[in-house]
């Protein structure tokens, strides 16, 4: 019975004994979290992003990797929203939710593909965690055919000459 007040809109005292509608007391909660999930898996996935990087020294914050995590977490929020509906009861603020969850995934997958944004600077601090991610994969590789072990050696000479050349061109642009 009294779970059924809850879900009812009647008005409920809270714990500081100020009266709110049991609605927003009970949904209230879950939406601050859902943002703070929303701000925690934004911030891991954009962490996360530089773990296929070779080594630290390659480790350049750049707005692609921005565009990729906010990607990632736009579809996290939608799931969400739709499979934990008796937690987010909502509809309307549901609605908005997955509305600009999916205008935003649309948004960010057309920067990244078009590469809004993203000019002389950009581009080099972009490709230096990109070749380093083919540095780190060509050497973790346990290679046995003769012509993948040349072309490998071959990825590792030629994305390392390029991370120098681009961190050459930034120290310049940044003169």
């Amino acid at each position: 019975m009294e779970a059924h007040k809850q879900h009812t809109g009647q008005v409920q005292p809270t714990k500081s004994g100020h009266s709110t509608s049991s609605h927003e007391s009970t949904n209230g909660p879950h939406y601050k979290k859902l943002a703070i999930m929303t701000g925690l898996s934004f911030a891991s996935m954009y962490v996360l992003m530089y773990s296929m990087v070779d080594r630290f020294a390659n480790v350049i914050p750049n707005v692609n990797q921005v565009y990729m995590a906010v990607l990632m977490t736009m579809p996290m929020v939608i799931i969400e929203v739709l499979l934990m509906s008796s937690m987010y009861m909502d509809k309307r603020r549901n609605t908005l939710i997955i509305a600009v969850s999916t205008l935003t995934l649309i948004g960010f997958f057309l920067l990244i593909r078009q590469q809004g944004f993203v000019g002389d600077r950009e581009f080099a601090k972009s490709m230096i965690p990109h070749h380093a991610a083919a540095i780190l994969m060509a050497k973790e590789a346990k290679l046995t055919d003769p012509e993948l072990q040349k072309l490998q050696q071959d990825i590792i000479t030629a994305q390392e000459k390029e991370i120098r050349q681009m961190k050459d061109k930034l120290a310049h642009l940044d003169r």
